[in-house]
């Protein structure tokens, strides 16, 4: 962690003290914990965010794609990235958050037969459909790819990942805290929260501690949600002029990968998903093997970019669930404690609309 990226967070390290109590504890600074933790101060509370990394969003929050992406297989998903895209473009930043490039979603006919009725549910999205002619037409990299067409969402685009974090962080900065891991949690009236700082009681405990989550519920006696870590790898490839640099970013659901224009070249993923257990390590390494095995896919897809080659990259974790559904809500079973986990790869873009849901959860 350089120096710089403490200091575009305003992080100072052992600087201020852990305060005894609090109206609410959030476990968890990534997109999900951060968003909570604003809506729950903008409603009056007292709120200690506690994040065991050194800068928010270590994991999973700071290494996506970047892709605000709402036409969501799952409708109820698709409605919160509305949601939250709509909020997110009206956080206060010093920065500009978000770029409107559009985004191309291609595909074969049933998966693109199931968008169209989940746009149609969703109007605000204003998606037009494609033939593959035309998805082309917008995108010439795109000749020869083996789709039968699109759908084009105009209000899509590329989120600035760091400066969201930053936003949602800055109501809630005085109290949050990084390198600070919760190791015990005793249960009463509400909560003591134990920490390397000391403790902190609160009757409110928000667990958006992404990978960490189970172990987090595991501390009230809450048994393990069935949460799926996967390992997905992104890639920049060299300089290329085959995509315009203002070109939307394009996702094929049915073959599994996608791409935007990401400085001179391009951010490339095939969507791999490679499943990750706990006694793995929570920062997982690129796998060798793995850019080679995105080449090799995109040579196939999409011959238009087969003189486009991969060059660095990183890996990162996406928390699934069964059911592709997130975790939201009050547990009946341990009265004050809130999940907010389980967003898998939409956490950036519905993180404001999921922040809403889990304040109003944790406030009761």
């Amino acid at each position: 962690i350089t120096l710089a990226t403490r200091r575009w967070f305003g992080y100072h390290r052992a600087v201020k003290a852990l305060p005894d109590k609090a109206d609410a504890v959030v476990v968890g600074a990534g997109f999900a914990g951060l968003a909570t933790a604003r809506e729950l101060a903008a409603a009056g509370l007292d709120v200690v965010v506690l994040e065991a990394e050194a800068i928010p969003g270590f994991h999973a929050s700071g290494r996506n794609a970047a892709i605000a992406r709402r036409l969501i297989e799952a409708p109820s998903v698709a409605a919160l990235a509305d949601r939250g895209l709509t909020l997110l473009r009206a956080l206060p930043s010093e920065v500009p958050l978000f770029a409107q490039t559009g985004g191309l979603l291609l595909g074969k006919a049933p998966l693109l037969a199931h968008l169209a009725r989940v746009a149609a549910a969703l109007p605000t999205l204003a998606a037009t459909p494609l033939t593959a002619a035309e998805a082309v037409a917008r995108v010439p990299a795109l000749a020869g790819a083996d789709i039968d067409g699109g759908l084009f969402v105009p209000g899509d685009g590329v989120v600035d990942i760091h400066a969201l974090l930053s936003a949602l962080l800055a109501p809630v900065r005085a109290s949050t805290f990084f390198d600070v891991p919760v190791s015990a949690i005793t249960r009463g009236d509400g909560f003591v929260v134990t920490t390397p700082l000391g403790t902190v009681a609160t009757p409110r405990l928000v667990d958006a501690a992404g990978f960490r989550a189970n172990a987090i519920a595991a501390l009230v006696g809450l048994p393990a949600v069935p949460f799926l870590p996967v390992r997905r790898h992104l890639f920049v490839t060299t300089k290329t002029d085959l995509v315009a640099r203002d070109a939307p970013w394009v996702w094929d659901g049915s073959t599994g990968w996608y791409f935007r224009p990401e400085g001179p070249g391009l951010l490339m993923c095939a969507c791999d998903q490679t499943a990750w257990s706990d006694d793995q390590p929570a920062d997982p390494p690129v796998d060798a093997a793995a850019k080679d095995a995105l080449a090799e896919k995109f040579d196939r897809a999409v011959p238009g970019l087969r003189d486009v080659r991969p060059s660095r990259g990183w890996a990162g974790l996406r928390i699934l669930t069964p059911d592709d559904r997130f975790v939201i809500g009050a547990d009946p079973r341990v009265p004050g404690f809130t999940w907010v986990a389980g967003l898998g790869g939409h956490g950036m873009t519905t993180a404001c609309a999921v922040g809403e849901l889990g304040a109003l959860a944790a406030r009761g």
